[in-house]
């Protein structure tokens, strides 16, 4: 479905910019045409990466040339989004008789066109460079004493693919392992591909080091690329993933008579067209009675999956990618109970940590004004009296 949605979208895009940038440009025939077809070579980036590449998403090509076509695609889309509100402004002034001339309005496109270029050029390094650290603490009237000051570093939406190899997961593993964590999360979305044509690239993520491991959750893309294998696949990289279905020792962590639970649920693309929702305390059914429970989840839904109910101290999320760029950003929200990036207190005492993505997603890696990170979370127990987060 998603793939048959991508397609049609850049048909209506051309459509839109035939109407709001070639048309205002009032050029001859000949340059009516040349315009015309620059926009659907632009646009025609999922039909190239299907044809060329072999699949829409996941193309077999070089990742600077899944860059360069995803630069130039953002590109057109800026720039439709630019001359969309100039050509309302036209059109409106035109009940004032007053019309634009043709030389200011190819002006002004031409600098949109600029703008487009560069901020589509930052927008494609912002998802592709090595990730920064953020750095946010977390205060608790009821964490235990034993774990005042323990450290996660939170990773989410890695997405190995073609355009996402091995040099740079071993560039995020050495800036992770320089931080000495306590704990490692990865909240899902690991890779974009089959074990057989990925797990080179993944390798580095066996030499991840966490005094209490590394461990992960499950995303809605580890549905589309042979789950079972890449279950088998991540613990052969030392990453204990958690979900539902599993429990293991190992997920309580201990520090004398204090505890720590770990638990995951599977994403609800696992059970699609099934009617079956994740609920968080299907997670934690193991979990010793008074520990603190710490859940990994790759949607940043609480209400959904009953967090609160299920007395998950601090839930840690991925999946929305930060809303990747402003406008994109207030509908993803929609879809994820105001849930976008950063710490949310989503009950009293209880927090969200929606992780703005590690990697991207080759099928749309622009991010603007919202880069990639690494996330170290401290928790901390509060003072008596003390402040929050």
């Amino acid at each position: 479905m998603w793939k048959f949605i991508f397609q049609v979208i850049p048909v209506a895009a051309w459509v839109v910019a035939f109407i709001v940038v070639v048309r205002p440009l009032a050029l001859s025939r000949r340059g009516t045409f040349a315009a015309s077809a620059l926009f659907a070579a632009a646009l025609g980036k999922f039909a190239f990466f299907a044809t060329v590449g072999g699949d829409a998403f996941t193309p077999n090509l070089p990742a600077v040339v899944i860059w360069c076509y995803g630069w130039i695609y953002a590109a057109a889309i800026l720039l439709i989004a630019a001359a969309f509100p100039f050509d309302v402004l036209c059109y409106l002034l035109g009940f004032a008789k007053i019309r634009v001339p043709v030389r200011i309005t190819r002006g002004v496109f031409a600098a949109f066109a600029v703008l487009a270029a560069a901020l589509s050029a930052w927008g494609i390094y912002e998802g592709v460079r090595t990730p920064d650290v953020n750095r946010i603490e977390i205060a608790y009237d009821d964490l235990p004493q034993s774990f005042d000051g323990y450290r996660i570093v939170h990773l989410s939406d890695l997405h190995c693919s073609t355009s996402a190899r091995r040099p740079r997961f071993e560039r995020i593993v050495e800036r992770v392992n320089a931080l000495d964590a306590d704990l490692i999360a990865i909240t899902g979305d690991f890779v974009d591909g089959l074990v057989c044509e990925r797990i080179d690239d993944m390798q580095p993520l066996a030499h991840l080091r966490a005094r209490d491991g590394v461990w992960g959750c499950v995303g809605n893309h580890e549905r589309y690329w042979e789950w079972n294998a890449w279950n088998y696949a991540l613990f052969g990289l030392n990453i204990w993933v958690l979900a539902e279905f599993r429990h293991y020792a190992k997920s309580v962590i201990k520090r004398g008579d204090d505890a720590i639970a770990l638990g995951g649920l599977y994403d609800p693309a696992f059970f699609q067209f099934t009617g079956i929702t994740p609920v968080a305390r299907d997670a934690f059914r193991e979990a010793p009675k008074g520990a603190f429970r710490i859940l990994l989840y790759h949607r940043p839904h609480t209400k959904e999956i009953c967090s609160e109910d299920a007395d998950v101290k601090l839930q840690l999320s991925g999946h929305t990618h930060g809303g990747a760029m402003p406008g994109v950003k207030w509908l993803v929200a929609r879809v994820n109970e105001g849930h976008v990036r950063g710490l949310y207190e989503f009950a009293k005492g209880r927090y969200l940590h929606v992780s703005p993505g590690t990697g991207q997603w080759a099928g749309f890696p622009l991010r603007l004004f919202n880069p990639t990170e690494i996330t170290e979370i401290t928790l901390r127990r509060k003072a008596a009296g003390g402040g929050g987060r």
